[in-house]
């Protein structure tokens, strides 16, 4: 059973590979307003819940 759980330093680690990489997207898009707006604009208004935008009932119905 050892073998299929990770150890609490292999979750800690992982743990701290995730939050850094949330903190270093967090502050790449605060520097770059013109991408956040680009995400802004693919991912909300389209009435779906996946990203990039396409409503494919509205165009294709």
């Amino acid at each position: 059973m050892s073998n299929v759980l990770p150890s609490g330093q292999e979750v800690l680690r992982e743990s701290l590979v995730l939050i850094g990489g949330a903190i270093l997207a967090a502050l790449i898009l605060s520097q770059l307003p013109e991408l956040r707006a680009w995400i802004a604009n693919n991912t909300r208004g389209t009435g779906t819940t996946t990203a990039g935008g396409c409503n494919c009932d509205q165009l294709h119905g």
